[in-house]
């Protein structure tokens, strides 16, 4: 006869059988990051992470007749302390979708449309660490994620769309509080493909009264560098005219990879530079998963300790 602790193992092996066989595919993934640090606007160099670390579970489900069930879920953390970063569990992303030949339909936590198709294309840093050039993909204005969030997104291999449409109340981790969120979110966002040319457009009303940006980008290879070019503009909640521009570029160098940028966003209104940055990097290859890296960046416009650096290692997984 089996011991209590027995059956109970037995009916969790069970269920989680029964959970793979119901699944089409679950895949774990994520990735470790760990740097020594000097931010831009403070002088101390702390151990802390280039990139946010993260874990994530993602899986699907044929379902027949073509459609396809999927979820995804992404942890993010600190890695030199172990502390979840931000309130939510799933701070990345949290959704539950389905797909078909018509295109895909998710509800949930979820980027911005337009932010990984066209804001994050030019910062070939993808919007990370000390070189990171996300105020020019956003313009101080957009945000990176929405709760609450139903997305339509077509894709094949020359063109995407995608809408979204998100909560009122709470709606992002950083750019409105709830109670200057009058509005439900909205974004809209189009990308093309030319054979090795890729331009894409992006279009978001936060849930202000009056704020909204535009975003569109272009980016093509030229012998063994890429080359990259954004421009944004819009205004903010205030009636505050904004302008963002960058032009970036990367390249194989050797076992590796080398990376530069430059971004500037400018509010038009009062002719004030809001952020004028330079940046350079370089990513070695330890194995397919794991790099070492060194990004050096200098932010005219920062009120001070206008330098900072990240050196460090990542393995992804």
């Amino acid at each position: 006869m089996l011991h209590s602790k027995g059956v109970a193992a037995a009916a969790l092996m069970t269920g989680f059988a029964g959970l793979a066989a119901a699944q089409s595919s679950l895949t774990v993934f994520g990735k470790i990051d760990a740097a020594y640090v000097k931010k831009i606007g403070s002088p101390n160099k702390i151990l802390d992470e280039g990139a946010q670390s993260r874990f994530g579970i993602r899986g699907s489900e044929d379902l027949g007749g073509g459609l396809s069930a999927f979820f995804w879920l992404e942890n993010r953390f600190k890695s030199d302390t172990g502390q979840q970063n931000g309130a939510r569990f799933f701070q990345g992303q949290s959704i539950l979708g389905l797909k078909g030949s018509w295109g895909s339909v998710t509800a949930g936590r979820d980027y911005v449309a337009g932010y990984t198709e066209a804001q994050i294309v030019p910062d070939p840093f993808i919007h990370t660490g000390v070189s990171s050039m996300v105020l020019t993909g956003t313009g101080g204005i957009g945000t990176v994620r929405n709760d609450g969030a139903v997305t339509y997104q077509y894709k094949n291999a020359d063109f995407s769309v995608s809408a979204q449409r998100a909560n009122a109340v709470e709606p992002n981790s950083a750019t409105l509080a709830a109670a200057v969120t009058r509005e439900h979110p909205v974004g809209l966002s189009a990308s093309y493909r030319y054979g090795s040319l890729y331009t894409a457009y992006s279009y978001e009303n936060p849930g202000g009264v009056n704020d909204e940006w535009q975003f569109a980008t272009v980016q093509a290879p030229v012998g063994p560098v890429t080359l990259s070019a954004g421009y944004g503009s819009g205004h903010a909640n205030d009636n505050s005219r904004r302008r963002s521009w960058i032009v970036g570029a990367f390249m194989p160098v050797g076992v590796g990879r080398f990376k530069m940028a430059y971004g500037s966003l400018k509010n038009t209104s009062t002719g004030a530079k809001l952020m004028d940055k330079f940046a350079i990097g370089y990513n070695h290859n330890l194995s397919k998963r794991t790099f070492a890296y060194l990004n050096l960046a200098r932010d005219q416009r920062a009120p001070a300790s206008k330098g900072g650096f990240d050196v460090g290692i990542q393995h992804n997984f």
